[in-house]
């Protein structure tokens, strides 16, 4: 019987799923489908003021989510794995009402095509490391999995819910078919400076890298776009029998998500290690870093900022700017 079926006594023991008297307000099937990959059932379902509410849980973990006739969602419950996973998706559906009101969180069907999709995380950010993943995806079976297991873009994932959402899709595909490079801030800045101080060259570089391991029985590369020359940096260097698609917002293609999902999780457990090495947790992203980055030069000099950030942003003339000014 699946779990979405079950119901405590407590809540009405005639009432199923399907029949005329179930609560209009059902958890959304794409939600639905994510939590039956992770194991999770529902135990306890009530009607409450102008919604339904539903208790779920995973393990030791319980949760709940309140689903109200207006569309409107709300989870509660102790801070868990299972809570994450729940305002994850959450988030992700503000965030696609409020950015794009026609688009929808939930990844098309999959198709069977043989393909492999790249993403990277890092790049914008001043501090720590650039991270390109891919994945392969060689049949609708993976990617259907993919698609269950909730596989979308990382950047609408909590720390711990990109963590767990990594490995999840790393056994979804197998270990052999992913591949994650990491290009610690010093060894980014020789890379980029050999790809002629051209951080879209770089990326195209490393995307190519990569195709190049997976390519086997592939003839599709789907890559998030990275800069308007992305396609004219790789298509030369790719096969003539592949067929590459290169777009904005690519995360849609579930091998995409997947390398999205890795990347961002990777990114962010570097960070971590560097945040540990400065002894001070290290911002994310490219605005508000000036006072952490002149801190990391204070105690650690010029040469401790560059094994932890991306010197060659002007971040770095304004920190200097700014010790100057003090010095003063």
């Amino acid at each position: 019987m699946s779990p979405w079926s079950k119901r405590s006594r407590r809540a009405n023991p005639a009432l199923r799923f399907g029949e005329r008297d179930t609560p209009a307000n059902e958890i959304p099937s794409d939600l639905k489908r994510i939590l039956e990959a992770s194991g999770a059932e529902i135990f306890f379902v009530r009607p409450i003021d102008h919604g339904t509410q539903y208790r779920i849980t995973h393990g030791p973990d319980t949760a709940t989510i309140n689903v109200y006739t207006s569309g409107k969602i709300s989870t509660g419950g102790k801070r868990s794995i299972l809570l994450d996973l729940l305002e994850d998706w959450r988030l992700a559906q503000a965030n696609a009402a409020e950015k794009h009101p026609r688009w929808s969180t939930s990844l098309p069907e999959p198709d069977g095509t043989p393909r492999v999709g790249t993403d990277e995380a890092g790049k914008g950010d001043y501090f720590g490391p650039l991270v390109v993943a891919g994945v392969r995806v060689l049949g609708e079976k993976e990617a259907r999995e993919l698609w269950e297991i909730g596989t979308r873009d990382s950047k609408m994932l909590s720390v711990s819910g990109a963590a767990n959402l990594a490995r999840r899709v790393v056994g979804s595909v197998s270990p052999e078919n992913v591949r994650v490079v990491v290009l610690h801030p010093q060894k980014y800045e020789a890379h980029r400076e050999a790809a002629d101080n051209n951080v879209n060259k770089l990326l195209a570089e490393i995307n190519v890298q990569i195709f190049e391991e997976l390519k086997a029985r592939v003839g599709l590369f789907v890559v998030d776009e990275f800069g308007k020359a992305a396609s004219s940096y790789i298509e030369p260097r790719l096969p003539p029998n592949v067929r590459l698609v290169v777009r904005p917002r690519a995360e849609d293609d579930v091998a995409v998500a997947a390398a999205s999902v890795l990347a961002r999780a990777r990114y962010l457990e570097e960070m971590e290690t560097l945040s540990e090495k400065v002894g001070f947790e290290l911002p994310r992203g490219a605005a508000h870093v000036v006072v952490a980055a002149r801190r990391v030069v204070e105690e650690r000099g010029l040469e401790g900022l560059a094994e932890v950030a991306k010197v060659h942003f002007r971040t770095t003339a304004k920190v200097l700017e700014t010790l100057k000014k003090a010095d003063e």
